[in-house]
């Protein structure tokens, strides 16, 4: 390619280029830029037409309490981004934030008044909800500190026996390994009782062969395991 090639070719890819930039820079919003930006300007026009009219209500809304039309009217005009008018939002969302708090803590409370004292799960559970939103109640605290140790212990208990028919998982797995054929094993009941040295003691009926007769019989197996569900002593198996 010649100089003089090279020179044009350059020319026209400059003039290119500052073309593209200017069509860009240029072109005008499209429609819905243009109706976006009218309406910004109408809101910001109303608004610095009726500042004092407007603070005064938003000011009323809040003083009768109607946080949420306070907000909502504030929003409205958020688009201007007066500091005022936003400070005025900011009082309206806290004091709502207060109003929906206090009503959480007094469902709460309610809920935990109507709960029998036998149900310390359901009561550990409310007191803890109480908490995230009162940390610094020393009552909450209390009763929820005394809940904990005892709620604990009833998980641990509760996690040892199935759910679907409440045989005691470990138990029923010693005593299928005792027995010589398991295949007419069938669970009956099981219930345990709680003793001072942190054990249970785990009564499990159960049908089955007993022995060499071939007979299945109902069989009841009483059994001491320690806190984590292990048999420790076969207390009878009649």
């Amino acid at each position: 390619m010649k100089t003089w090639q090279r020179v044009l070719a350059c020319f026209l890819g400059g003039c290119l280029i500052i073309g593209a930039f200017w069509f860009f820079t240029q072109t005008p919003l499209s429609d819905g830029d243009n109706q976006i930006e009218k309406e910004k300007k109408a809101i910001i026009s109303e608004f610095n037409s009726n500042k004092e009219n407007i603070f005064t209500q938003i000011n009323r809304l809040i003083s009768e309490e109607k946080y949420d039309e306070a907000i909502s009217l504030a929003s409205k005009y958020q688009v201007t981004e007066d500091e005022a008018l936003l400070k005025l939002k900011d009082q309206a969302q806290a004091e709502l934030t207060k109003v929906n708090t206090q009503k959480q803590i007094t469902d709460l409370s309610n809920e935990l008044n109507a709960t029998p004292e036998s149900e310390l799960q359901k009561r550990f559970d409310l007191y803890s909800k109480l908490l995230e939103l009162v940390p610094d109640n020393s009552e909450y605290k209390t009763k929820h500190a005394e809940l904990k140790p005892i709620v604990e212990r009833l998980q641990m208990i509760s996690s040892q026996f199935m759910g679907e028919n409440g045989a005691h998982r470990k138990l029923e797995k010693f005593i299928k390994f005792k027995m010589k054929d398991v295949s007419n094993y069938k669970h009956l009941e099981t219930k345990y009782v709680e003793n001072d040295d942190n054990t249970l003691t785990i009564t499990t009926t159960f049908n089955g062969k007993k022995g060499d007769s071939g007979k299945i019989t109902k069989n009841t197996v009483t059994a001491i395991v320690d806190s984590n569900g292990n048999p420790i002593r076969i207390v009878s198996w009649k």
